[in-house]
C-alpha cells in the first residue's frame, strides 16, 4: 500500500502546476513623456458564441499592457465602479457614454475599447484549428483622441497529410486572406500522419480538456494580445525612467518551472484495517500558496478506497464551473483480492478498469532512521528520517511519524525541497473493518475504455 500511494502526491503537486507559476520579469523599458498614466481595460464587446472569451482575451489584454509598462486598472475594481455608477456590465453598452466621462468616473487617463470577433475552435479531423481574434484601441479621456488601433487574429492549425486536407487548409487561408482589417497571423501549422478520426478524437479532446481546466484557447489569447500590442507606444511606468528608445529587444531567459518532491511514503502495508481522512498540504515556496485536499480514507485487508474532491483547487486555478467538471471528483478503487483496480469519475457516473498489471508499482528502495519519538493527535508515535530512492530519479528526503499504537501504522509524512513543502497526516482514525459494499462500483456506473469517452459524455450532459 505504501507504493500505491505515491500517485496522491504526484497528483496533489500536478494541480499545483497547473495554476501556473509566477516567472519574474526584467525591467522593462518607459516613456515618462506618455500621458496615460493608469489606464482601464474596458469590458470587451462579444460578437461571437463563447461567454467565456472576452474575459480571457481581456485579462491577457491587461497582462500585456502591464508587460509595456502601462499601469493597469484592476479589473474587478473597475467593473464595479462601471456597474455602480454608470449602470454598464457588457462591453456593448459603453457606446451610450464617452470616453471622457469614463475617465471622469474611474479615475483614469486611458480607457482600453476591444471587440472579440472570433474564439472558436474547429475541429473536423481533416482540418483542425484554433482562432482568436479581435480589434483594440486605446484613447485618451481627456481628450477623447484614439492614441492607438489595431485589429488582429491568430490561429494554429492542424491537418492530415491528406489531399483533402491540403484543399481545405487553403481554402480557410483564403477566406482568412479577405479580413483587412484585422489580418491573421498563423502561430503554428502542422501536418499529422494520424487518420481523419484519430485527429478528430485528439482534436476534440483536447478541447473538452482544455475547457474542463478553464484553459481553453488559452495559448492563442495570450498571443493576440502579445503580438497586437506590439507597436503600441511604451507606457510611463510607475515612477520616473530613462526614456525608452524607438525600438529595443531584450531576449529573456528560459526560467524553468521548480521541480516539487516526487516523493510520497505512507506506509500501511500490512498493518490494521481502518478508515481515515487523508489530510495532504502542498507549500509552494515561491509564492508562499499552500493547496488542501482532504480524502475520505477506507482500508479493510486487500482492498483500498480514496475518494478525492479538486473542486477547490481547480477553481483556485482558475478553471470554469469546476464542480461540474469530470475530473474534480475521482475514486480510487483498489481491490488487491481480485487483482484490479478503478477509477470512478462520480461527474460522468462512469469508470475505467486497471488490471494488475497496469497498477504494478516500481518499489523504492528505503532508507529509515529513527531520530525521536513524538506523539501526534493523541498516537504515541516513533519519528523516522527517510530516504526514498527510484530508480528513475533523485533521492527524497524526508521524515514519517509511526504510530506505535496503531501496529507501526505512518499516520504523518513530510517531505520538502527547496521548492517545495508537503505534508500528509491521516485524521479522524477510526480501526473497523469496511464492509464490502464500500469497495464495490456503485449501481448506475458504466464502464469507459478511455478517458476521451468519459469526456464526450461529460459534454453530452451538458448539452
Amino acid at each position: 500500500m505504501k507504493t500505491r500511494f505515491r500517485w496522491f502526491f504526484l497528483l496533489v503537486v500536478l494541480t499545483s502546476v497547473i495554476s501556473g507559476c509566477v516567472i519574474p520579469h526584467m525591467p522593462m523599458p518607459t516613456d515618462p513623456s506618455n500621458p496615460l498614466k493608469r489606464v482601464a481595460v474596458l469590458p470587451m464587446k462579444n460578437d461571437t458564441d463563447d461567454v467565456d472569451g472576452p474575459n480571457v482575451v481581456r485579462q491577457k489584454i491587461v497582462e500585456a499592457l502591464t508587460r509595456r509598462s502601462y499601469v493597469v486598472m484592476d479589473l474587478k475594481e473597475s467593473d464595479q465602479i462601471l456597474r455602480d455608477r454608470m449602470g454598464i456590465n457588457l462591453g456593448g453598452q459603453l457606446e451610450l457614454t464617452t470616453p471622457q466621462k469614463l475617465g471622469e468616473t474611474l479615475g483614469v487617463e486611458g480607457v482600453l475599447y476591444g471587440t472579440l470577433m472570433d474564439f472558436d475552435e474547429t475541429t473536423t479531423g481533416v482540418y483542425n484549428a484554433r482562432k482568436v481574434r479581435g480589434m483594440f484601441s486605446l484613447v485618451n479621456t481627456a481628450t477623447g483622441q484614439t492614441i492607438w488601433a489595431r485589429g488582429l487574429g491568430v490561429k494554429t492549425e492542424q491537418g492530415t497529410s491528406s489531399g483533402a486536407s491540403a484543399l481545405v487548409k487553403l481554402g480557410a487561408r483564403a477566406a482568412d486572406a479577405r479580413d483587412k482589417e484585422a489580418p491573421w497571423v498563423i502561430l503554428s501549422s502542422t501536418t499529422t500522419n494520424q487518420s481523419a478520426k484519430d485527429s478528430f478524437v485528439m482534436g476534440l479532446g483536447a478541447k473538452l480538456l482544455t475547457k474542463a481546466v478553464g484553459i481553453h484557447l488559452d495559448y492563442e489569447s495570450k498571443e493576440l494580445a502579445r503580438l497586437v500590442t506590439d507597436n503600441l507606444g511604451w507606457g510611463p511606468g510607475t515612477g520616473a525612467a530613462p526614456a525608452a528608445p524607438a525600438a529595443i529587444k531584450i531576449a529573456m531567459p528560459e526560467i524553468k518551472a521548480p521541480a516539487p518532491p516526487s516523493f510520497g511514503y505512507m506506509d500501511w502495508e500490512g498493518k490494521k484495517d481502518f478508515y481515515a481522512v487523508v489530510h495532504s498540504v502542498s507549500l509552494n515556496k515561491s509564492d508562499n500558496k499552500s493547496w488542501v485536499m482532504d480524502a475520505p480514507l477506507w482500508i479493510t485487508g486487500p482492498k483500498m478506497k480514496m475518494e478525492m474532491d479538486m473542486t477547490k483547487m481547480m477553481e483556485a486555478s482558475g478553471a470554469k464551473d469546476a464542480s461540474q467538471s469530470p475530473m474534480s471528483k475521482m475514486t480510487m478503487l483498489n481491490r488487491g483480492d481480485k487483482k484490479t483496480g478503478y477509477t470512478l469519475y462520480p461527474n460522468a457516473q462512469k469508470y475505467m478498469v486497471h488490471t494488475a498489471a497496469e497498477q504494478q508499482d516500481e518499489k523504492p528502495k528505503v532508507e529509515k532512521t529513527k531520530v525521536g519519538s513524538e506523539t501526534i493527535d493523541g498516537h504515541p508515535c516513533d519519528k523516522y528520517k527517510v530516504v526514498i530512492t527510484y530508480k528513475s530519479e533523485k533521492p527524497q528526503e524526508g521524515f514519517i511519524w509511526n504510530a506505535r499504537d496503531l501496529g507501526g501504522m505512518t499516520i504523518k509524512s513530510e517531505v520538502e525541497n527547496k521548492d517545495y513543502k508537503m505534508t500528509t497526516e491521516l485524521k479522524k482514525i477510526v480501526l473497523k473493518s469496511s464492509p464490502a459494499s464500500v469497495f464495490e462500483i456503485p449501481q448506475g456506473y458504466t464502464e469507459s475504455k478511455d478517458f476521451m469517452e468519459i469526456m464526450m459524455s461529460a459534454q453530452q450532459k451538458e448539452k
